[in-house]
């Protein structure tokens, strides 16, 4: 087995949720990881190297210490080695482990039930009687937003033990809680509303175009691009094209950029030229390109008669409407946004009439 440098091993190094270091390869054909128990990755390096020499030496085997220590002890598979497991083999991103992480943990203390405890302990009737008391008793409007918010830290708590990853636990045979499931409000058809708000922000933003550059395009990144604001804060000036933006999501890994035409010509040269030294479109820091500048816009919009509690956001399913209305399409709508079809025609479809058409208009030309 040819053993690879340094530099070589730190490209292939996998950073996990915890900081530590892994590193994967084949061995004879069969996959092989190890974790060199360390946050520096210079160290991680050095450690994988001797590990590589070991194995070609034939010293160890290619099962790595948790899969082993799985093996041995597969017979009680606790809450805790889930959780190890996941964080080690999971695909998704950093962020979603941690957010995925809480929310299990969450459902876990909720329900009086420790890491250490098996899993066996969780069952689909502890759940129901779980979301029952997040419900508890409201109108019907409350109960509704309360139901929503338990069925997303299930989805989020259970993700754990996604159809992918049941390969790598013992989990005890039909149990009923894999296919609990808690349907959620559907989504009620969006419209803008007819106050006058999106006319005093336009007309307000415009007027702050050469007086505060920053606020004005993280404004118009939002309601004439629709994006995301944790897009628009990590919009890079590479994402610039001749005739478009290229879009990349930070929400799911690997998904192709969304092409968004410049609304106007002057546009390009504006987000070129607003942070020329910088590598993004907007200026500052990171806590200030994804914090500081959308606090500063929920509260200008607040100011301008915004009234939900998502008001930046707000900008962006307006965007999301006049697509869909303009252009008679909601499917165009949802690669606009980056949404699914299904979420774009939940907000959207209600705003289009139904074209007029006739089937036999085909056969009698």
């Amino acid at each position: 087995m040819k053993i690879p440098n340094i530099k070589e091993i730190k490209k292939r190094l996998k950073e996990l949720p915890s900081g530590r270091f892994q590193y994967r390869i084949l061995i004879n054909g069969k996959r092989a990881k190890h974790s060199p128990e360390t946050t520096d990755k210079d160290i991680a390096a050095k450690r994988v190297k001797t590990w590589l020499e070991e194995q070609a030496a034939g010293n160890f085997d290619t099962v790595t210490k948790l899969e082993r220590k799985v093996e041995k002890e597969k017979a009680v598979m606790t809450f805790q080695k889930c959780l190890d497991i996941y964080e080690v083999e999971t695909e998704v991103k950093v962020k979603s482990v941690i957010g995925n992480r809480c929310c299990y943990k969450r459902i876990l203390r909720e329900n009086n039930l420790k890491l250490s405890d098996p899993v066996s302990k969780l069952t689909a009737q502890v759940l129901k009687k779980w979301v029952k008391s997040v419900i508890g008793k409201a109108d019907d409007e409350e109960k509704a937003k309360r139901k929503d918010k338990a069925a997303s830290i299930l989805r989020c708590a259970l993700s754990i033990w996604s159809q992918k990853m049941l390969e790598y636990y013992e989990l005890p045979e039909n149990w009923d809680v894999l296919s609990y499931k808690v349907s959620q409000t559907k989504i009620k058809g969006w419209s803008a509303a007819t106050d006058g708000r999106y006319e005093k922000a336009f007309s307000y933003f415009d007027s702050i175009k050469e007086s505060d550059p920053q606020l004005y395009l993280a404004f118009k990144l939002m309601s004439e691009y629709g994006m995301r604001n944790s897009e628009a804060g990590r919009a890079k000036k590479d994402w610039i094209k001749d005739h478009c933006l290229s879009v990349f999501s930070f929400k799911v890994d690997g998904k192709p950029p969304r092409h968004l035409p410049y609304q106007n010509e002057s546009d390009k040269k504006l987000f070129k030229d607003h942070n020329p030294e910088g590598e993004y479109i907007l200026r500052g820091t990171m806590t200030e390109r994804t914090g500081s500048i959308w606090r500063r816009l929920n509260d200008k919009l607040t100011e301008l008669g915004f009234t939900n509690k998502k008001k930046a956001y707000d900008l962006r399913k307006y965007y999301g409407s006049q697509v869909a209305l303009q252009t008679k399409s909601v499917w165009l709508a949802a690669e606009m946004l980056g949404n699914t079809p299904e979420v774009a025609k939940a907000n959207y479809v209600s705003l289009l009439e139904m074209p007029k058409f006739s089937i036999r208009k085909g056969v009698e030309a």
